[in-house]
């Protein structure tokens, strides 16, 4: 169900606590959680995601990519 996906989003993607302790603890999960709410989005499974929560994952997934880069 959607709310599910919304719910997941928030707290472990965009939480702003949460998303700093693994961009710093560990930037792989936090991009792979945003990688696969992303993909559910983009295949249908996360039906009506909301617009704001799309955004806000995409620009999660570019600041992991970043931190990732800046590590290696």
């Amino acid at each position: 169900a959607d709310w599910m996906y919304e719910t997941l989003a928030q707290t472990y993607a965009l939480d702003p606590e949460n998303q700093q302790f693994l961009r710093e603890a560990n930037p792989w999960a936090l991009r792979g959680i945003v990688e696969r709410l992303t993909e559910a989005a983009d295949r249908g499974l996360w039906a009506e995601p909301d617009p704001d929560t799309v955004q806000a994952l995409q620009q999660a997934y570019l600041d992991a990519e970043g931190d990732l880069e800046d590590r290696g």
